[in-house]
């Protein structure tokens, strides 16, 4: 039964690669043509030795020098043969692997956010390199691999019989036997490919978050610390990739001995014949090439089968990502226009029996700015994230509706008419203008520095060297967390979107510029809807109502009921 299902789980791996290089067919056809001609022309060079040194032995030298000009012209031949395969594989494999990253970043991209949160973003990186790099060479090397070692099998054992049954038959049978050995270390094979993938993961995943955070390492002095981590997660790897070699090595070796002893056949058997005249030297030499060349294909044969193991155990890992649930995306909404939010008897939770929201039930009208506050953890940031579809309500239904009266479900598709501004630094590495430009990438120059200015962010970009085409870093490493800030506003004020929702976005700006920033926002026609997240005062003042989230409801707030937020020392974040 074991066997049964495993042969199914296999089957479908090899379904899922052959699927992957249908279009890259002909180029991979292309590929077993090459190495097919190779091996063939690698039969054919032990025939023409075999009749050089007998023509040379009988003294016929003019067809000796026949043959040895054929056979300098097959060699030419065949290592232009293999310059072109290695081009063309080399080529091949890079479009193909392009292509499945491609096609498994947009996959993880246009699925349902929290599923993909379950997945370290270095884990991923790992199945979007390693794991990809091991389908890719499993189906551009390895399956013409195996069909040019069938042909060169083939042409060998033929040529072979033809000369000499007897050794043809032997060498024969003890090539399986290394096939068959290879087998058995096949699936412990696999289960160490997994685990070298998996500490790999690891590994990147602890560089990724030690480089993302070198502040904080730095701030906390983490160094020795994230120095011994590296060290145990080193050895974590080590261990598993040695594993892995060691298996590898020993079936190795066991194959190699298999392969030897039919060489060694093969030459005790010509010099019996040799010493009773029964052979010549030039058909001595043939039987050794072609000894070889039947031994050869067995032993390339059993050194694929982890090659296809490894191309098989990463494709489970990819098709585990490629299983995850796409996100709804329902018909095209209607033209931007002022909306409101219509949130109906909402409940979430993470986790069963912890409810972070209840019975959430509120409106806003479009164009209106309503503030929200509420202690850490009370679940503003889950609020936000149920009005952008990031995740969905257990119960209770979020609208979004039109002016004309028309309810439209909140979905992927409905963020469209969201501009949110995040907590903390979220900027790329490149140019000012492209990160304002994330917002609205059809907009024009002029568009693009109206936004800056609603943002209060040309003054400092003016007095940059390079002005708006400056270069930042990576989290807009080479500006102010103000200066990121205001960056970070003028993007979500480019976007034109009916909704704008501000998440502390002027909690790192002074008092005057605040002021400045949400009098911009206020005036910007046609007017936003706006959700303003903060315990700033400023930012409160120019809201028409105040929400307080706490234990899941919705409590209305008077402006004079919040003077003492400031003041408070819990954390409103």
């Amino acid at each position: 039964m074991r066997i049964v299902t495993e042969l199914k789980r296999m089957r479908e791996y090899s379904s899922w690669i052959f699927g992957n290089a249908r279009g890259f067919k002909k180029n991979i056809a292309a590929i077993i043509l090459l190495d097919a001609a190779a091996a063939l022309a690698g039969v054919a060079v032990a025939i023409l030795s075999k009749n050089l040194i007998d023509s040379a032995d009988k003294g016929n030298i003019s067809r000796a020098v026949i043959y040895a000009g054929i056979f300098g012209a097959l060699i030419l031949l065949n290592l232009g043969i293999k310059a072109l395969t290695s081009v063309l594989s080399v080529r091949t494999y890079e479009l193909m692997s392009n292509s499945i990253r491609k096609r498994m970043f947009s996959r993880i991209s246009m699925s349902e956010w929290l599923h993909v949160t379950k997945y370290h973003s270095g884990d991923i990186l790992t199945r979007l390199t390693s794991d990809v790099g091991n389908v890719t060479t499993g189906a551009v090397n390895t399956l013409p691999g195996i069909i040019c070692l069938c042909v060169q099998l083939a042409a060998a054992f033929g040529t072979l019989l033809y000369y000499e049954p007897m050794l043809a038959v032997s060498a024969f049978v003890i090539g399986p036997f290394t096939v068959l050995l290879s087998r058995i270390w096949g699936r412990k094979l696999k289960a160490l490919n997994v685990k070298v993938q998996e500490s790999e993961g690891a590994y990147r995943a602890f560089i990724q978050e030690a480089l993302e955070n070198m502040l904080i390492v730095k701030t906390f002095q983490l160094e020795k610390k994230n120095v011994t981590a590296i060290s145990q997660l080193h050895g974590i790897r080590l261990k598993w990739v040695m594993k892995k070699s060691i298996t590898g090595i020993i079936a190795g070796t066991a194959l190699g001995l298999g392969y030897w002893t039919g060489y060694l056949l093969a030459f005790c058997w010509g010099a019996v014949k040799l010493s009773r005249q029964a052979t010549t030297f030039g058909t001595l030499t043939a039987f050794l090439q072609l000894v070889s060349q039947v031994q050869a294909p067995f032993m390339g044969l059993a050194s694929t089968i982890p090659q296809l193991i490894s191309a098989m155990a990463s494709s489970e890992r990819l098709m585990e990502l490629e299983a995850l649930p796409l996100e709804c995306l329902p018909e095209e909404l209607p033209a931007r226009a002022a909306t409101g939010i219509c949130l109906n008897d909402i409940a979430f939770s993470y986790e069963r029996d912890k409810p972070i929201l209840r019975k959430l039930t509120a409106y806003i009208q479009p164009g209106e700015t309503v503030g929200l506050i509420g202690a850490s953890g009370e679940g503003k940031t889950t609020l936000i994230r149920l009005l952008l579809a990031l995740v969905k309500p257990e119960n209770g239904k979020i609208s979004f509706v039109e002016q004309s009266g028309q309810e439209i479900s909140a979905s992927a598709r409905t963020r469209d008419w969201i501009s949110y501004i995040p907590q903390g630094n979220t900027l790329f590495s490149g140019t000012i203008e492209e990160n304002i430009r994330a917002g609205c990438p059809g907009a024009s120059g002029e568009e693009v520095e109206a936004a800056a200015r609603a943002a209060c962010a040309m003054g400092f970009i003016e007095e940059l060297a390079e002005g708006i085409q400056s270069k930042i870093g990576e989290r807009g490493i080479g500006l102010s967390e103000g200066q990121a800030q205001r960056i970070s506003i003028a993007r979500a004020i480019l976007r034109k979107a009916p909704v704008l929702i501000l998440d502390e976005a002027t909690s790192a700006l002074d008092t005057d510029s605040e002021m400045q920033v949400l009098k911009s926002i206020h005036e910007l026609s046609p007017p936003r809807t706006c959700i303003i997240i903060t315990h700033r005062l400023t930012a409160l003042r120019i809201c028409s109502r105040i929400f307080e989230l706490k234990n899941g409801c919705l409590i209305k707030k008077s402006i004079d009921e919040t003077e003492d937020y400031g003041e408070r020392k819990v954390n409103y974040g």
